[in-house]
């Protein structure tokens, strides 16, 4: 053969290899498509797509448990004035004993893995509710203003309490405590009151008041009012002892009506002891609408201070703080008023109290 024909040959052979190469992966290629078209079907990656929410739901749900452990175990062996709550020796013999915790686990995922997810223990729960489960409440709804007689109030008499804090959607407000793990380190006390009216990194419990209270339209008088009692009042709550308890002001201490019924922690934040009976007794009638309710009470809600009068003074220090004056006000009860409005749209929640004391026009 010449050379000119065993090139063409070469050339022969080399297309065919080509071809059939060609012919092979494109051969490959379809049986790819044709089991991705089996197997990866729209329906089935949203399938896929379900499962591994699911996966990283149920991740979540095992990570804050065991971080609740993690905090309880540490709880054990620290010292009783390491900020931790002050539980008696007879609120752990009667939490061991069986006595229904005051929240009730609701779990978003399903068999084993929910069933011991929720044997793990609720922290920030059983401190809030471990001192008052020695009294179980009555369900009866015959609540009543009266305050127990000071000195012999038991500082460690929390009132009972129906949020679940173990699911984020069930709770409608004070959402810090949602995160034990970074506000119960905090201070019992207020550093400044700048911190509730513009924030602070030192201080999440008083970082979070303030985000809370950003959403409503309020002046700074009230916020710094709300703000400092709400502060106070969740310290109590987290770590309840004599002196947490004797930083709140007589109007905000539970009366007897709070401690027979279960309620939503929110309603415990509310100045007006009778005003938080008549709402714990019509909760289940103000629950679906109580959006429009806090928000209203929010804006009617007001301190009788001076329009546009300072609220803050320099100390000798020259730093700023609450001037005493305006301290006192808010720490009284003869200092909060509400609007008309509010009175006029919600008479049954100041059902027992002289409107004519709590009434207050803005001028």
């Amino acid at each position: 053969m010449s050379s000119a024909e065993k090139k063409r040959l070469r050339d022969r052979r080399s297309q065919q290899n080509f071809r059939n190469k060609k012919s092979q992966h494109i051969s490959k290629l379809e049986k790819q498509v044709a089991h991705c078209e089996n197997n990866h079907s729209d329906q089935g990656v949203q399938r896929l797509f379900q499962v591994i929410a699911g996966l990283r739901r149920e991740n979540e749900t095992l990570r804050s448990r065991q971080d609740g452990l993690k905090y309880l175990i540490n709880s054990w062996s620290a010292e009783p004035d390491t900020g931790t709550a002050d539980l008696s020796s007879e609120d752990y013999l009667s939490f061991s004993k069986g006595l229904s915790p005051q929240f009730s686990f609701q779990p978003d995922f399903h068999d084993s893995v929910s069933s011991n997810a929720n044997a793990l223990p609720n922290t920030i729960n059983k401190l809030l509710s471990a001192s008052a489960m020695t009294t179980p409440p009555s369900q009866a709804h015959s609540p009543s203003s009266e305050l127990l007689p000071p000195g012999t109030t038991l500082w460690n008499q929390i009132p009972p309490h129906s949020d679940d804090l173990s699911n984020p959607q069930s709770i409608f407000s004070c959402l810090w405590f949602l995160y034990p793990e970074q506000i119960t380190p905090c201070p019992d006390t207020l550093g400044s009151p700048l911190d509730i009216l513009y924030g602070t990194k030192e201080n999440a419990l008083a970082d979070m008041i303030h985000s809370a209270l950003q959403r409503r339209p309020i002046r700074d008088p009230e916020r710094l009012s709300i703000g400092w009692l709400s502060y106070h009042l969740s310290r109590w709550f987290l770590r309840p002892s004599p002196e947490t308890y004797e930083r709140l002001p007589l109007f905000l201490r539970p009366v007897q009506g709070q401690m027979e019924v279960r309620h939503p922690l929110v309603l415990d934040f509310l100045p007006w002891p009778r005003l938080r009976l008549n709402l714990i007794r019509r909760w289940h009638f103000y629950c679906s609408n109580r959006e429009d309710l806090f928000g209203m009470f929010a804006c009617c809600t007001k301190i009788r201070w001076p329009w546009g009068e300072d609220i803050l003074e320099r100390d000798d220090r020259n730093e700023l703080r609450i001037k005493k004056r305006f301290f006192d006000t808010f720490m009284s009860q003869s200092g909060w008023g509400l609007t008309p409005e509010f009175i006029r749209r919600y008479p049954d929640l100041v059902e027992g109290m002289d409107i004519r004391e709590i009434e207050f026009a803005l001028v």
